[in-house]
């Protein structure tokens, strides 16, 4: 859920909540005020009033009865004016999002984990990351591999990861580990801009070249994984057995 969907859905059910106390406070008060016959009849009273259509059997006779009226009127009617064009827009939104399989525009994750890249190293994080079932959001550039993601439900950030205002959609403040998955020079500057945003943040590096290793603990990497290295230890394990 992007930002301006939660907003809409927040206005929405304050909104409601407000119309709720409205026709609460309504026929309570025209209940006592009014001396309505019944609870239902108070209610009823309520909502001709905030509703404007008129009155037709019933009308207020007291004067506090006429006060609450009124105040009904302008407080209901400000509040359907609010909770109907927010409702539509949030159903519209939602299926804009859902029909054209658009990618987040922030995410609202906390204590998540943050994958720089979709390419053979973040898939398979992003794999293990849903086989473990941890929330996680992925920062992507390439608009296919962004359809990918989005196809298979995922929180997907569409920009460049070394770019702080794509890492702070990301929501990189609230986020507990990064894993920077790009070449060595994009690493390097996702690391130190990741570092500066989030001093606490726990960043993994992929390196592709072992010369740079150096340069990725300077830029604040917690691990600096060497996949080729690791791979060809792994296949030489067999050699040894």
């Amino acid at each position: 859920m992007n930002k301006e969907t939660h907003e809409s859905l927040v206005r929405l059910k304050i909104g409601i909540a407000v119309l709720i106390s409205i026709f609460i406070t309504g026929t309570v008060g025209f209940y006592y005020i009014e001396g309505a016959a019944s609870y239902l009849d108070a209610f009823y009273f309520t909502l001709v009033t905030v509703s404007t259509v008129g009155y037709g059997d019933i009308t207020p006779v007291t004067p506090e009865g006429k006060i609450l009226a009124s105040v009904m009127i302008i407080m209901g009617v400000g509040a359907v004016f609010v909770v109907i064009p927010t409702f539509f827009e949030f159903i519209v939104k939602k299926e804009i999002t859902e029909v054209l399989k658009l990618p987040e525009e922030r995410s609202l994750l906390e204590n998540h984990v943050i994958v720089c890249g979709w390419g053979k190293v973040g898939k398979t994080i992003v794999d293990e990351l849903t086989a473990s079932r941890k929330k996680f959001a992925v920062i992507e550039s390439n608009s296919q591999r962004i359809k990918h993601l989005v196809d298979r439900d995922f929180i997907v950030i569409e920009g460049d990861a070394r770019s702080e205002s794509i890492l702070e959609k990301a929501n990189i403040t609230k986020a507990n580990i990064l894993f920077a998955t790009l070449d060595d020079a994009a690493n390097v500057f996702i690391v130190l801009t990741a570092k500066i945003l989030n001093p606490k943040i726990e960043i993994i590096s992929k390196v592709d070249y072992t010369n740079n290793e150096a340069k990725l603990t300077k830029a604040g990497a917690d691990h600096i994984i060497n996949c080729h290295k690791i791979g060809a230890k792994h296949m030489l394990d067999f050699v040894d057995s």
